[in-house]
């Protein structure tokens, strides 16, 4: 009977130490990288565009100060103050953690953009908004 004691006690300072070893810090990993947020800029170019003139729209991505070329999704979110209706364009990197995407519009008003960013199992969604000039 006083082996059961001793063998709970035994198993219970096993687990322990197992629990130990895993939250010790054993210097750099290399996942730092993978814990830092993911940081997405997103600019529109111009802010103040014309009807059927070129605005561009890039989003650029970057994690622990390097670049992600290799983001899982980037799709821009498109759509005009008060419409229902939103267009939503998937675009690859243009290299340097740069997504971009260049588009017209054929009506003046104000426009709202979401760029959605999906890399390292995180996820991002910064917004803009921009007018188009007759």
């Amino acid at each position: 009977m006083r082996q059961r004691p001793l063998k709970l006690a035994l198993a219970f300072i096993g687990l322990l130490m197992i629990l130990t070893a895993c939250n010790q810090d054993s210097g750099h990993s290399g996942h730092d990288d993978m814990l830092s947020p993911l940081d997405v800029k997103l600019t529109v170019t111009p802010t103040e565009g014309k009807v059927n003139e070129k605005i561009s729209f890039e989003a650029k991505v970057t994690q622990g100060g390097k670049d992600i070329n290799d983001a899982k999704e980037v799709t821009f979110e498109l759509w005009k103050d008060g419409a229902e209706k939103h267009s939503k364009i998937t675009v690859t990197s243009a290299g340097e953690g740069k997504y971009v995407m260049v588009k017209s519009f054929t009506e003046s008003g104000t426009y709202h953009v979401i760029s959605h960013v999906t890399a390292n199992s995180q996820h991002s969604m910064p917004s803009a908004d921009f007018t188009v000039k007759p």
